[in-house]
């Protein structure tokens, strides 16, 4: 590597270009570092060629830095050596003019002349700052000795002593010229040395970009001649290694090649050994199978004898299977002769306890009924929970002056005492409900006055449109979901004697003698409803929503879409008062695939509207409408009961529509229980009493024998 030529400038020039110190020490750090990366690479000749490579191109680019932060040092150091000659010329002209002008100033006052002020203004003029120290002094001096003269002036008429002023004046003048021209020739050697100078730098300057040229070229082509080397290096390095990977893998594969020759060398010997061993095992198994041999031939005879008899065995076991078949079929058939005994003595039963039954129930006092408790108005019998007794007022006078009470007494299929949970209830009713799987139209329906505990008996407490019924308590269900959850669970146990049902369900309403389906999701306006009967005792309504269920969740989810859709409003006698009749039927359909047997029933479950008086309902407007139409329908319902009780040739049942709908479930082909729900406040005794003797007219009734359907087909 060639140095640089900053380093063979010497004397003067050299020193007032740049300090030499400097640029030589940073040359050398340079070159030592470049040294020093070079011998790196020599002492490290196993480092592997991609971290070879890897390393050297770091050190290149940090070797190319270096060089460059020399060159733009020696470029700033030539710049600003240029800068400060340029500064030195262009002062020492500016020098060297002021003195001439000082000089010429100073002349012309010879030929003509000088006033004290211009001889001032001369000397002024001639001694600016910035020439030397000496012009400085002269000129000072020469200032004072005219100033001398100047103040020593000679009167007019001394024209000699004038003169001779004059000519020391000019004496100095020509002095001070001849020291200011020396001054002059002085300052233009000096300026002639310092263009020498700088002619010097200028050539410096090219030779060292030259210089540097010629470095940035040299190192161009060094650092090539180092990539071209670390190539080939890196090349012989793969080669190398790939040589030394091919021997390495070759003596493996010799060495697996020895091993496994050894292995089978040493497994040849083992089987050699084995077979030797089972040769020799084999000889002595074959003279204890030839014993054996021998054996078995004495066990044949035996073994023949022994299969003979479990032939004689098996044959009377086959026999007595056949038997137990024949057993089990005649036991089959058995049951299916007790599972209709049962029927029909359960339906004896229930025939015997009244086709219309009539059970009353009394609700609790509640917290928003003002009173405590119902006082003595009501007596219940611990022996007897058939009969109600009523401590009815006796009034007397014209003014109607309550002087005691007589015993009224009622009596029912059953009465419920107000403590009576719901599950006690059911149990009662639970026999009817079976008789609608049995093929038999049954109908449950609640009567009585607003706020009586209808909804209560039927749904529950707790009920809400919103809410599913799993969130009820299953201590507080009504009627229908017991019913509906026994129906379905009955179903399931009769699938092991051959018994297939279908079921179907629709919710409907009759409001102000309308029928309105509850089960729809948007009704047209137009739409009619008719209600129609066949000849099998099955009633139908066109177009209403008729779905088909399979668990009792599908039916609860039903009910909750009807409760969002029933009428309801507010009364006297309640906050929600049902101003409608609801009426929820689901029809089962049966096969038995053992003995072919179809049936078919229907359970019918009614929520009757309030049965309350028309005074007493206070109701006006909309709701005396519908006070009026709930109360006729209901006389058309006792009127029905009545002459079916009367055996009437003509039952009015088309009077009202609730009565035509529930035709096949009042005649003599069904089976009906009626809830009369009485209140147990004081302020309610009148529409008690009401809606008992309603309910003992009902009680009074006695229907024709119940005929069950059966051999219908599904639609």
């Amino acid at each position: 590597m060639s140095r640089s030529p900053l380093k063979e400038i010497n004397g003067t020039t050299a020193s007032r270009i740049r300090p030499p110190t400097k640029i030589a020490v940073e040359e050398d750090r340079v070159e030592m570092t470049l040294d020093d990366l070079e011998g790196k690479e020599n002492a490290n000749p196993n480092v592997e060629p991609r971290q070879v490579g890897t390393k050297r191109r770091v050190e290149a680019n940090k070797e190319e830095e270096l060089r460059e932060k020399l060159r733009q040092r020696k470029v700033q150091n030539l710049s600003s050596t240029i800068t400060e000659k340029s500064s030195l010329k262009k002062s020492t002209s500016n020098d060297l003019n002021s003195t001439v002008a000082g000089a010429k100033a100073v002349a012309s006052t010879v030929k003509r002349p000088v006033s004290k002020t211009e001889m001032n203004k001369t000397i002024t003029t001639a001694t600016k700052p910035k020439t030397t120290t000496t012009t400085k002094a002269s000129l000072t001096t020469s200032k004072g000795a005219v100033a001398s003269a100047a103040s020593s002036k000679r009167p007019a008429w001394d024209i000699k002593g004038r003169l001779e002023d004059t000519e020391k004046l000019l004496l100095e003048f020509h002095s001070k010229m001849r020291a200011n021209e020396t001054k002059v020739s002085q300052l233009a050697c000096q300026l002639n040395e310092r263009e020498t100078q700088l002619t010097t730098v200028v050539e410096v300057k090219e030779t060292l970009q030259t210089d540097v040229d010629l470095s940035k070229k040299e190192l161009a082509d060094a650092y090539q001649q180092k990539l071209a080397l670390q190539s080939q290096m890196v090349t012989l390095q793969t080669e190398h290694n790939e040589k030394v990977q091919e021997l390495l893998f070759k003596i493996k594969s010799l060495e697996q090649a020895h091993q496994s020759t050894v292995s089978q060398l040493s497994m040849s010997k083992a089987e050699a050994d084995s077979l030797r061993l089972t040769i020799e095992s084999q000889v002595g198994q074959l003279a204890g199978l030839q014993a054996e041999l021998q054996s078995t031939k004495n066990i044949l005879g035996t073994t023949q004898q022994t299969s003979a008899e479990r032939a004689q065995k098996i044959q009377s076991l086959e026999i007595e299977i056949d038997q137990k078949k024949l057993s089990i079929a005649e036991l089959e058939a058995q049951i299916r002769e007790d599972e209709n005994l049962r029927k029909k003595l359960h339906n004896t039963i229930q025939e015997l306890k009244g086709n219309i039954r009539v059970f009353c129930r009394m609700r609790p006092i509640l917290p928003d009924d003002g009173e405590s408790s119902s006082g003595d108005l009501f007596e219940f019998s611990a022996n007897n929970d058939r009969t109600i007794d009523i401590n009815s007022p006796v009034a007397s006078g014209v003014i109607g002056k309550i002087e005691g009470s007589k015993k009224v007494n009622f009596q029912f299929d059953k009465v419920f005492p107000p403590t009576a949970p719901q599950g006690r209830v059911f149990d009662e009713i639970s026999q009817l409900v079976q008789s609608a799987l049995d093929g038999y139209n049954t109908c449950i329906f609640a009567y009585g006055q607003t706020g009586s505990g209808k909804t209560y008996t039927m749904e529950g407490s707790g009920y809400d449109a919103e809410l599913e019924y799993s969130t009820i308590d299953p201590e507080t269900r009504g009627m229908i979901p017991r019913s509906v959850e026994q129906i379905f669970e009955t179903a399931e146990k009769l699938k092991e004697k051959g018994w297939e049902f279908e079921f179907e369900a629709n919710f409907l309403e009759i409001y102000n003698e309308t029928l309105r389906d509850l089960l729809a999701s948007k009704v047209k306006p137009d739409t009619k409803y008719e209600i129609k009967h066949d000849s099998k005792g099955v009633t139908s309504v066109t177009n209403m929503t008729s779905v088909k269920v399979r668990t009792p969740s599908q039916v609860y989810e039903l009910l909750r879409k009807a409760a969002k859709n029933r009428a309801v409003a507010r009364t006297e006698m309640n906050e929600r008062s049902s101003r409608s009749h609801s009426v929820f039927q689901l029809r089962m359909v049966g096969h038995n695939k053992f003995s072919g047997e179809n049936n078919s029933g229907t359970l019918s479950l009614v929520d009757l509207a309030g049965s309350e008086r028309i005074n007493a309902s206070g109701a006006t407007g909309d709701r005396l409408k519908e006070t009026q139409a709930i109360n006729k329908s209901l006389h058309h319902l006792g009127d029905v009961i009545a002459a079916l009780a009367n055996k009437d040739s003509h039952i009015p049942y088309r009077n009202s529509k609730l009565t035509y709908l529930l035709q096949n479930s009042l005649g003599g082909n069904s089976k009906t229980l009626m809830f009369v729900n009485i209140s147990p406040r004081q302020a309610d005794y009148n529409e008690t009493m009401s809606s008992l003797r309603f309910a003992a007219k009902v009680n009074a009734c006695e229907i024709g024998t119940a005929k069950k359907v059966t051999k219908v087909e599904i639609k």
